[in-house]
């Protein structure tokens, strides 16, 4: 499997820089902050991009459309851009946010103490949707963003009126083949360092079953926010937090209607999770998709957004 590949192109590189490291008696912190990538986003220049100020965060957003407000939520590592494709299908009956939550794109944290866990990201979630107004939004999460919006609508079953999750871990089950990596001490830190814009590129195309629709631009797009040294150190927080048993527990008590989406082909997650997991929740319905990989609806978008749009109308 791609995934696993890269976990052991990476575990490989990190293992050979450590024991490089620790043979000089230099502190593994001597691998640093990689450079950040002086890429600037050509999609925004393209979409309505927004900011709103919080005593948490300065979220990054884009708003488009007209409609019942949705509100999307992407995967770690990734932010708006990834719905590049969904947002146009949406728009045309909704008012679509896409939101950089912390360690997304171009939100800005301000507070030291953020937790990166289940209920902290639950709380930047609802302070998100305190600052622009959304009483009860419709919510898709896709992957990490769609465990924290499960938790989300765990916590506050009045504040979501639809729910839609992406190829989302929300089971106390098998995880990610790359887990072990980031969670290791030390290991883990040097593999984020090492995370190149090669290994991200090899990381993504890793999601992906038509891996021929990760093009430069994609790469380069995704690859630049999560480049900046607040964004790497964030993502390897929520490798090592992220506690999938808060929402296996919280499953049954789900009130919103939910659906949840998954690609046949993931190879970070097993498809079968889809079924249990509309299981546990009661008022859920799953589709697997043949053909897609994790990220499913950008690799395959002409089967994913049909089943947003219609879940949503």
């Amino acid at each position: 499997m791609r995934s696993r590949v890269l976990f052991k192109r990476l575990a490989v590189a990190a293992a050979v820089l450590l024991g490089s490291l620790t043979a000089i008696s230099f502190p593994v912190a001597y691998a640093g902050d990689p450079p950040s990538s002086p890429y600037q986003s050509q999609y925004l220049s393209r979409v309505e991009s927004w900011y709103a100020e919080t005593d948490l965060a300065r979220f990054h957003y884009t708003r488009t459309g007209a409609g019942s407000p949705v509100v999307l939520i992407a995967g770690g590592g990734l932010w708006g851009y990834s719905w590049r494709d969904v947002v146009p299908a949406l728009a045309t009956e909704h008012t679509v946010y896409a939101v950089d939550l912390p360690s997304q794109g171009f939100t800005e944290l301000h507070r030291d103490d953020f937790a990166y866990d289940l209920p902290a990201m639950s709380e930047a979630i609802a302070t998100f949707l305190d600052a622009v107004g959304l009483q009860r939004p419709a919510i898709v999460g896709h992957s990490w963003g769609g465990a924290w919006s499960l938790y989300f609508a765990e916590q506050h079953p009045d504040r979501v009126e639809r729910l839609v999750l992406l190829d989302a871990p929300g089971l106390d089950a098998e995880k990610a083949p790359v887990t072990p990596l980031f969670t290791t001490p030390l290991l883990g830190e040097l593999a984020t360092d090492l995370t190149t814009r090669s290994f991200y590129a090899d990381s993504i195309r890793g999601t992906f079953h038509n891996d021929h629709l990760v093009t430069e631009e994609v790469i380069d797009e995704l690859y630049a926010p999560f480049s900046r040294p607040a964004n790497r150190a964030g993502f390897l927080s929520l490798w090592r937090n992220l506690d999938y048993r808060l929402t296996d527990a919280g499953l049954a008590g789900v009130t919103t209607p939910t659906l949840v989406v998954w690609g046949a082909e993931d190879t970070w997650l097993p498809a079968s999770q889809a079924g249990e997991l509309a299981a546990r929740i009661p008022n859920a319905t799953a589709t697997t998709l043949p053909g897609c990989g994790h990220t499913v609806h950008e690799d395959c978008p002409a089967q994913t957004n049909p089943l947003i749009t219609a879940f949503l109308r």
